[in-house]
């Protein structure tokens, strides 16, 4: 994960503080939630939550999440247990986060915390 992370870093792909906040994200999604991350799945995330911050930070825009999947996502039994931990994992970050963005990370989420429960 930390390679990873650093070839984005090095590539100029993003930022150092990034680089820095997401290794300490990986270290409490598995402390403190314990969700295992050090996966493809786990990579994949991170990867992704880098470019979304950094598109952000950016101005940069993606297309929202399709409407059907965002109301299966909102609608789940889980969401209210995975918005705390989506907003407790961005706030370190000195980047507003573009609304866009916010639905893809929380399928992320959402798609590591059932893997780590099974």
């Amino acid at each position: 994960m930390e390679e990873r992370l650093n070839l984005l870093h090095e590539a100029g792909i993003i930022d150092k503080d990034i680089r820095d906040g997401l290794l300490a994200t990986v270290n409490r999604l598995e402390t403190i939630w314990d969700i295992p991350m050090h996966n493809e799945q786990g990579e994949m995330a991170i990867t992704h939550m880098a470019n979304a911050l950094m598109r952000s930070r950016l101005g940069e825009r993606v297309n929202p999440l399709d409407e059907e999947l965002w109301q299966e996502l909102v609608t789940s039994e889980l969401y209210p247990q995975l918005l705390p931990v989506h907003q407790a994992l961005l706030a370190p970050f000195d980047v507003q986060l573009h609304p866009n963005e916010e639905g893809y990370m929380l399928v992320n989420l959402l798609s590591l915390w059932l893997a780590s429960r099974e």
